[in-house]
């Protein structure tokens, strides 16, 4: 997937594994792009999800479908009311880090609560609340203004700001809380609490990588990863945007089937040029 805007460019891919095309699983990530303009203010809203892959969250799918779309709406209208009818960017700031993740985890678990009744309309509360360990989902987020990067995560993922001088920053750490495969996610208690959120100025000609970990996890070590997501801009560079667009779920397909088997989701942002 391929889009311009005036702000910049995306490209986007999202990927079945191989382990679950091996065993008829369907692909749990999900990710989301839209773009908001208002006279001559834009940003672009960016999502990645990834629905956990253990049989008791076999809905974790939706789970993460509805994380990504809902995810995008909340960063636009929080663009909406404080970047553009506030024009405090303090403000603005203020409330995506107090309130955003509120406001996300709470807007998720409602929807998933009507997706339940949905499906069973006869269950109590108490079980419903109990359902929606099915949905469990980890998310990334991106608001992409002018002069600002507004980024959140919660539970696993990669999130990698790449300069045009070869250097990568990676915004966020793994909690050293969490062993193994662990991960927080939208169904852990205070869910809340264990989101991380960064604002960052945007430097020029900086491009910015958000992936679910089935990619960095089909590389032998982080150096090679960061490697990998560098080669994309160096492949834009010299074949263009649209060629590298075409070529990505192939190279993703190759990373899995050689690496992680499991889903990978990608989305990059790069200023245009």
């Amino acid at each position: 997937m391929l889009a311009h805007y005036p702000i910049g460019w995306t490209i986007a891919a999202c990927q079945q594994g191989a382990s679950h095309r091996q065993t008829q699983l369907p692909c749990q990530d999900a990710f989301a792009i839209r773009h908001h303009r208002v006279h001559d203010k834009s940003c672009i809203a960016l999502a990645v999800a990834d629905g956990h892959g253990d049989k008791q969250y076999d809905l974790s799918q939706y789970g993460a479908q509805f994380a990504v779309t809902l995810a995008v709406e909340q960063l636009l209208e929080f663009f909406q009311h404080f970047y553009i009818e506030q024009r405090s960017i303090p403000l603005f700031i203020n409330h995506f880090r107090q309130d955003f993740p509120r406001r996300m985890v709470r807007v998720w678990r409602n929807h998933v609560i009507q997706d339940i009744q949905r499906r069973s309309p006869h269950l109590s509360t108490e079980q419903m609340t109990a359902q929606l360990k099915r949905y469990g989902s980890t998310l990334l987020v991106a608001l992409v203004l002018p002069e600002l990067l507004l980024l959140g995560q919660l539970g696993d993922g990669d999130m990698l700001r790449l300069m045009t001088d070869g250097g990568t920053e990676c915004p966020f750490q793994e909690d050293p809380h969490l062993l193994g495969n662990a991960t927080f996610s939208l169904i852990s208690n205070d869910a809340d609490k264990y989101w991380q959120i960064r604002t960052v100025e945007r430097h020029a000609g900086e491009a910015l990588l958000l992936a679910t970990d089935g990619l960095s996890n089909s590389f032998a070590d982080e150096q090679q990863f960061h490697a990998f997501a560098h080669s994309l801009l160096v492949r834009v560079q010299q074949f263009g945007v649209s060629a590298v667009e075409q070529a990505l779920p192939q190279w993703l397909n190759h990373y899995s089937d050689a690496g992680s088997g499991d889903d990978i989701t990608l989305i990059v942002f790069g200023e245009s040029r």
